[in-house]
């Protein structure tokens, strides 16, 4: 029955007058998952808001479930953000509030939208409406929460439609919105990272939010030139950390070249970190005659997501080392000392089952590397800032080809650790940071000391003047 044959009044709305620019896919996308990252104010919370109120209205037997990860903060979000959705489109006669709990419902059809917060798990595991069915899932703030998490409630929305429905156009449908604080989340690597046919990832600004005031703009350029790295997460939406970067020295436009071939005077030599439950690492380095670092290629086992390995074997992997190097490239090795360590009653270590096959195929084998996470870090971060020039510019000593596509992602994502925060955190995806750590440590290295002009006061200018003279200064 449609809404003239109930005699309930009705109003046309302009969507796009009232969502604006910037958000043509986001409103379209049918797809299962539509996950958007995006600076602060860029109209992504209000924007899930209306799609969410205008949906329902659309689709007479649908009904919406919110989601944070406290229940007491989507009362002062989501809920508020819905109202304010309600009002904007100017159907506030149609829908009741409920506070206790919070609750909204379209009054003609009594459709509601459902809040959980995750700190009650009971209350999300037991989700269910009467009649019609969930469509609409809406997680705010979803790095809040964890994977396992999500794919709880993401059971809430399933079932079957009816024929008829189906025909209709009912479809389900979870929007996940959020400031892109941390790069280490679940989100990256399962929406960003992963393709997938029943996901739209994007990225908004607050750019394409065009009822911002000339205050608020001037905000972010201020942002821009006082705070430029704060400024690429919480202006520009690109990935950030939660916790604080550790190397905050790290500039992809100084570090990041392209590659080029590697002069034969250079020394080169490879340096890894072990892993097969978690990713291996190996990098291949050459030092110039000046004393830098190039990383000029990795090999990086990961099962396709953040900190998941192949489940290879030492032999496996050697295998991969063979297949990539040529003979005679490279000068030495460096691996993990912890590789030395047996793994069984009987049986070689780690270390040595890399060895013999590298050793059997004519290649460089792995030495032990020396020890110490923090003599790491800061062996990165030495090379990183480099040596202050005449101009009192700084010149890097470590430089990173542009296919080491791996430690150009996650090097500069890994915060500090919570227990040490003089090294990185351990449970970020650290591996090849750490071959590169391994391979600085080996490579010891000091900036240039810039020395300022030595100061002559008038009786050294006299000594030294061709015309001595009393009345000489």
């Amino acid at each position: 029955m449609t809404a003239a044959e109930k005699n309930i009044p009705t109003k046309t709305v302009s969507i796009r007058e009232t969502i604006g620019d910037g958000y043509d896919e986001f409103w379209r996308s049918k797809k299962r998952y539509v996950v958007c990252k995006g600076s602060r104010a860029s109209k992504k919370s209000t924007t899930a808001a209306l799609k969410i109120i205008v949906r329902m209205m659309q689709y007479p037997k649908s009904h919406a479930l919110v989601v944070r990860k406290t229940m007491e903060s989507l009362r002062d979000s989501c809920f508020a953000q819905l109202r304010w959705a309600i009002d904007r489109l100017g159907v506030s006669a149609f829908w009741k509030a409920k506070v206790s709990p919070i609750e909204l419902e379209y009054i003609p059809t009594g459709q509601k939208i459902l809040f959980r917060g995750l700190d009650d798990p009971l209350k999300v595991t037991s989700i269910a409406v009467q009649s019609g069915y969930i469509c609409w899932g809406w997680v705010e703030e979803a790095y809040e929460i964890d994977e396992d998490a999500f794919n709880r409630i993401d059971e809430s929305l399933r079932g079957l439609f009816s024929p008829e429905d189906e025909k209709n156009g009912y479809y389900r449908q979870w929007l996940l919105t959020f400031n892109p604080w941390d790069s280490g989340c679940w989100i990256k690597g399962r929406f960003f990272d992963t393709p997938d046919p029943d996901v739209l990832s994007m990225t908004t600004t607050y750019m394409c939010n065009e009822w911002l005031s000339d205050a608020d703009r001037a905000l972010f350029e201020r942002m821009k030139r006082m705070d430029p790295e704060r400024y690429k997460v919480a202006g520009l939406g690109e990935w950030g950390v939660a916790e604080g970067q550790f190397f905050r020295q790290w500039r992809s436009d100084l570090h990041v070249v392209e590659p080029f071939k590697i002069p034969d005077g250079w020394i080169r030599f490879r340096s890894m970190d072990w892993g097969s439950a978690a990713p291996y690492a190996c990098l291949w380095l050459a030092v110039d005659y000046d004393g830098n670092l190039w990383a000029y290629r990795e090999l990086y086992g990961w099962g396709g997501r953040p900190n998941v390995g192949t489940g290879e074997t030492a032999k496996q992997v050697a295998a991969h080392i063979i297949e990539v190097e040529e003979k005679g490239e490279v000068h030495h090795g460096i691996l993990d000392n912890a590789c030395w360590a047996k793994t069984g009653v009987t049986g070689p270590s780690i270390a040595e089952e890399l060895n013999i096959a590298l050793h059997d195929a004519n290649l460089s084998t792995f030495s032990a590397s020396s020890k110490g996470r923090v003599e790491m870090a800061n062996a990165i971060k030495e090379r990183l800032i480099g040596s202050e020039q005449e101009d009192g510019s700084f010149k890097p000593a470590l430089f990173v080809f542009t296919n080491c596509v791996h430690l150009i992602r996650t090097l500069p994502m890994l915060a500090h650790d919570k227990a040490k925060p003089e090294t990185y955190d351990t449970k970020g995806e650290d591996h090849v940071t750490d071959a590169l750590g391994y391979a600085c440590l080996s490579r010891p290295w000091a900036p240039t000391v810039r020395r300022p002009p030595k100061k002559i006061d008038r009786w050294e200018r006299h000594k030294h003047s061709k015309a001595r003279s009393a009345w000489t200064y």
